[in-house]
């Protein structure tokens, strides 16, 4: 039998090789929008990962990205949602174009301190 072991993030490696974990990229300094349509959105490596109907994939860098907007078609895993939560991403599930605001999540919480860093 397996032992059970917890997979590792990036904050539990950098304090086993005794690095400080990483900081999260201020607001300002990051990409403000993508907007992702038919395609599927997953976790792939740390990194967000779009796959569309060819089955190619594109990589997105979610710590530097504000808001990804889901547009009809878009399929996101809960290991994304989690990816998402944790880096400070908010999601917006819109109509197409953005027309329509669906859903939308709250990154970090209620918290309009976090805005400010």
């Amino acid at each position: 039998m397996w032992p059970h072991t917890r997979p590792q993030g990036l904050a539990d490696v950098a304090t086993t090789l005794g690095l400080a974990p990483p900081r999260p990229i201020p607001i300002k300094d990051r990409t403000s929008i993508l907007f992702v349509e038919k395609g599927q959105l997953d976790v792939l490596d740390g990194a967000f990962v779009v796959i569309d109907q060819n089955g190619v994939r594109t990589h997105i860098p979610v710590g530097g990205l504000a808001c990804l907007m889901l547009e009809p078609g878009a399929r996101i895993s809960h290991a994304a949602v989690a990816l998402a939560a944790r880096v400070g991403c908010l999601l917006v599930w819109v109509g197409e174009a953005g027309v329509r605001l669906y859903s939308a999540g709250q990154p970090g919480g209620a918290r309009a301190d976090r805005l400010l860093h």
